[in-house]
């Protein structure tokens, strides 16, 4: 018997998750230095965290990052606890200040 992706319950079904960042980088003084704090943070969220994160705008100004996170799960609750985890992250980092942060689920 054949069944449907979809049978069952409905509310197990996945999501997708996503999390963007504004970051700015006050002390940083050219884009070598930037992409060096930079790759540090997602290097430390990608062995941390069950996320893809990348850094998606702002890769020619030298003081500001736009990065994106995406996670899959069936749970909200989990992808909140893992989300206000990464933004502690981020506000541990002594050079980043996070300027800005948005969450949208698909």
């Amino acid at each position: 018997m054949s069944r449907s992706l979809h049978d069952g319950d409905s509310s197990k079904r996945s999501r997708i998750d996503h999390l963007i960042l504004v970051l700015h980088f006050p002390a940083v003084h050219s884009l070598k230095e930037k992409r060096q704090i930079l790759s540090g943070l997602l290097a430390k969220i990608r062995d941390r965290f069950p996320v893809s994160v990348a850094e998606t705008g702002y890769q020619d100004l030298w003081q500001r990052a736009l990065v994106e996170v995406v996670m899959i799960s069936s749970d909200p609750r989990l992808s909140d606890r893992i989300f206000e985890k990464i933004r502690g992250l981020v506000i541990s980092f002594p050079e980043i200040v996070l300027l800005d942060s948005h969450r949208e689920s698909l």
